[in-house]
Formats: C-alpha cells, structure tokens, sequence
C-alpha cells in the first residue's frame, strides 16, 4: 500500500510537470488558456487527497515506531500540494 502511494506521488509529480510545461507554452503554441482549463478539475480532488494523505501519516508519524517512511510520505504530500498550489497562484 505504501509502494503504491509512493507511485501515485511520481504519476503526480510527473502531472504537475506537463501542467507546468504546458502553461508556460501554451500561448506560443496558441493554445491559451486550454491547459488550466483541462487542468483545473482535478486538482482540487488532487489537492484534498493530498492533504488527507498528509493528516493520515501524521497521525501515524506520532504513534507508530516506524517514524522515517510517514516523515518521507509527509515530505511527499506536502511537496506536491505547494507545487500545485504555487502552480495556480503564479
């Protein structure tokens, strides 16, 4: 289960970097504002699986002995979530 958060973290890193690529691009490709349209209905589903994610593993960061894979899975969500959200605000 853990594995797989790990991987669902690279597919979304892997998102937001072709989100990013292709805003940067868009108008010179003379798309406009397509990208953040297609976009932009999943990243609040993106962002509350994120912060959940978060909680969950923070939650267990504090009661579990096994306090290094939770910190990793909190430095994951909480990376991602900035970068999406920076993503919309600049």
């Amino acid at each position: 289960m853990d594995r797989q958060h790990m991987f669902v973290y690279a597919c979304l890193l892997l998102f937001w970097f072709f989100i990013r690529l292709f805003s940067e691009n868009a108008f010179d490709f003379g798309w406009g504002f397509f990208p953040l349209v297609v976009s932009l209905p999943f990243v609040p589903f993106i962002l509350v699986w994120l912060a959940v994610q978060f909680y969950r593993h923070l939650r267990l960061f504090n009661t579990h002995f096994n306090r290094k894979w939770h910190a990793c899975h909190c430095t994951c969500t909480s990376v991602l979530f900035s970068l999406f959200v920076l993503q919309f605000i600049y």
